[in-house]
Parts: C-alpha cells; structure tokens; sequence
C-alpha cells in the first residue's frame, strides 16, 4: 500500500484539486439541499 501511495499520490492530489475547483464553480444539482464551501475553496472560484 506504501509503494501504490508513492507511485500514484501525485495524481490523486491532482484529482483533487481538478474535483474542488469544478464543485466551488457550480451549485449543487439538488434542489434542496447545497452545504457550505469552506473558505479555502472559495479561492478557486472563477466568478
């Protein structure tokens, strides 16, 4: 499990970041219910 976290942590941080800024750009696609961003993500909004 080490060896797997060396070799592919890079492109899960990436995916993290692409997953964070794509959710700070758009609202939530229920109606009903949107949670509040923190304020470290609000930084990546483009708006």
């Amino acid at each position: 499990m080490k060896n797997f976290l060396r070799k592919y942590g890079h492109i899960f941080a990436a995916l993290a970041l692409v997953f964070t800024t794509i959710t700070a750009n758009s609202t939530c696609s229920y109606v009903i219910h949107q949670e509040k961003l923190p304020e470290n993500a609000k930084l990546l909004r483009r708006f």
